[in-house]
């Protein structure tokens, strides 16, 4: 399939999976849902063709773990960690909800739920990919939790009291 981004006219990467119909349910899943928004998204085969390098994506149930390499050859699953130039591990349902963009990785991190290990000579790979993963329309801050309605209201009370002070304190030292 070939989208036009621009002037550009950008040709859909395959997906693959190495091990075929011996895949495990986590690869089956991450070829699904990759070539799901590459079908979807001319902006995300832009994205797609323009990465280069391996994720390794381990889920704790069952110590399963995938490579979900980009390359110009396209987008290759393999079964195991193979060289990844960074790897998001953690329960499958958060590792999924965090690569689609439905839960946010800092706050799933800082809950336990999954961790991402960037490696040092690739150190911005997790954030491409997380990014070119991310559902489209999906904000990079969506997934965190919402405040309770008392929450926001005290906080913009207090900014106000707050800029209202600061103007009266302003005026008063400037006479």
């Amino acid at each position: 399939m070939v989208a036009v981004n621009g002037s550009r006219m950008i040709e859909q990467p395959s997906v693959s999976l190495v091990a075929g119909d011996q895949a495990s349910g986590l690869a089956n899943m991450i070829g699904q849902y990759l070539e799901q928004i590459l079908n979807d998204s001319p902006e995300k085969r832009a994205e797609a063709v323009a990465l280069r390098g391996r994720l390794g994506l381990r889920a704790r149930e069952g110590d399963v773990a995938v490579t979900v390499e980009f390359s110009d050859g396209g987008i290759v699953i393999e079964e195991g960690l193979r060289e990844p130039d960074a790897i998001v591990g953690g329960e499958v349902e958060y590792l999924l909800h965090v690569l689609a963009g439905r839960a946010n990785p800092a706050w799933e991190m800082r809950r336990g739920r999954v961790n991402i290990q960037p490696q040092v000579h690739h150190p911005l790979f997790a954030y491409q990919t997380y990014h070119f993963m991310r559902l489209p329309g999906v904000h990079v801050w969506s997934g965190l939790p919402r405040p309770p309605r008392r929450v926001i209201v005290c906080t913009a009370a207090l900014v106000g009291a707050g800029v209202i002070v600061w103007g009266v304190r302003r005026r008063s030292g400037s006479r």
